[in-house]
Order: structure tokens, then sequence, then C-alpha cells
């Protein structure tokens, strides 16, 4: 039986308004969290989209709704 891929959210806050959100990803492929597992992004919580640019890991960069903050990785 194939084992499904781990998920989780980092929860993060705006520094510039104060407004909460996460990110999610998916890890490894597998499941596995063997070293050099890839993260996969796949999306961010309400209140918050992705960019057009990109941040130095490949991944989109995430922008704040109310304030239009690009968000620090």
């Amino acid at each position: 039986m194939k084992a499904e891929p781990v998920k989780f959210a980092v929860a993060f806050v705006c520094p510039n308004c104060g407004q909460k959100g996460a990110r999610h990803w998916k890890e490894g492929a597998d499941g596995s969290h063997v070293r050099g597992s890839k993260r996969i992004y796949t999306d961010v919580s309400n209140g918050f989209h992705c960019g057009e640019d990109r941040t130095a890991n490949g991944e989109p960069v995430i922008v704040c709704d109310v304030c239009e903050e690009i968000q620090p990785d």
C-alpha cells in the first residue's frame, strides 16, 4: 500500500497589517520524510494570494489581500 504525502501548514502574520494566515505544503511523493524529500507548495489561506514573482527557492510570493505587502519567506 502506497503512503499518502504528508500535508502541513505553517502559520504566519503579515508584518505590515497583522492579518493572520497559513502556507500549505505537501512533502514526499511517497509520504516519507527521508533526507531530500521534496516539499511542494499547494496553497495559501484566505486573505492572501500568490503573486506573479517567485522566491529564491522557486515558490510563488505570498501577498496580503488587505495591505498588498509581500510576505517574507
